[in-house]
């Protein structure tokens, strides 16, 4: 290797240690701006606009990609009970697959053509997998050949619980 390519690699490596990954955003009040940022995608279309007003214990997460981290967004809130029934009959007829519980690559293990969804960003630290009572709606997701480079969309429900959660990921 050429000296150059030795003081490249080093300006290129103190930059990103330098200026570190780009934040996770989790404030609700930032929630319509951000997902502006990712309307381009199409894979938001599915998301409200804004937080419905019926909508309490509301939480967001959004990330957007560094370097080979993946970009998601994911807003959680509880509605009525009709409100979130409405939805999860909605979703049970728009889903290419679903799964109770798990994460990112529950249905990507269980089945032959399983395709990624979400894990549970804005659950508290520690929380890899979604309750059984959280059906995870897959309503688009596509991979390339490599693993790390694919896209997801959809909707987890809890009836249980009141609760949906819209999710969009690039990684």
């Amino acid at each position: 290797m050429t000296t150059l390519h030795y003081i490249s690699c080093a300006i290129a490596f103190s930059l990103v240690g330098c200026m570190g990954p780009t934040k996770i955003e989790t404030n609700v009040a930032k929630y319509s701006k951000v997902l502006s940022n990712w309307i381009p995608t199409g894979l938001v279309d599915h998301f409200p606009s804004v937080v419905p007003a019926t909508a309490s214990n509301v939480r967001f997460s959004a990330f957007p990609g560094f370097m080979q981290g993946g970009a998601y967004i994911q807003i959680r809130m509880e509605l009525p009970a009709t409100k979130a029934k409405e939805l999860y009959e909605d979703a049970s007829k728009k889903a290419k697959q679903f799964h109770d519980g798990g994460n990112f690559v529950t249905l990507v293990n269980e089945r032959k053509d399983g395709l990624a969804s979400t894990s549970p960003h804005t659950f508290d630290t520690g929380t890899y997998e979604f309750p059984k009572d959280y059906r995870v709606f897959v309503l688009h997701a596509e991979s390339t050949s490599q693993w790390n480079h694919g896209k997801s969309k959809g909707v987890v429900i809890s009836l249980q619980r009141n609760e949906v959660i819209y999710f969009a990921e690039d990684w």
